[in-house]
């Protein structure tokens, strides 16, 4: 009886050693994935960072010319008035 039951350890044994060594495995595959996840991630997050300060510039070139605009209409809006004011001129001469 005891011959059989050391059969049966044995087995057992054997196939915790085969889950240790699987497990082992898995965990290797795991480690590069996540290793090769986390550098995916970092440069996801890297070119988010550029994306965010292009935009930035974009909305404040966006917003000088939207000063540089309001800028022509006053002049030109004066430009008009001051013609206007000359036309004037011209025709009480």
């Amino acid at each position: 009886m005891e011959l059989e039951q050391l059969d049966i350890l044995e087995k057992k044994i054997s196939q915790a050693v085969q889950l240790i060594e699987d497990l082992r495995l898995k965990n290797e595959e795991l480690s590069k994935l996540n290793h090769e996840l986390r550098n995916e991630v970092h440069i996801k997050v890297q070119r988010i960072e550029h994306l965010e300060e292009e935009l930035n510039n974009v909305n404040q070139l966006a917003s000088q010319s939207s000063l540089s605009r309001e800028k022509e209409d006053k002049i030109k809006s004066k430009v008009e008035n001051m013609l206007v004011k000359l036309e004037e001129l011209q025709y009480n001469l």
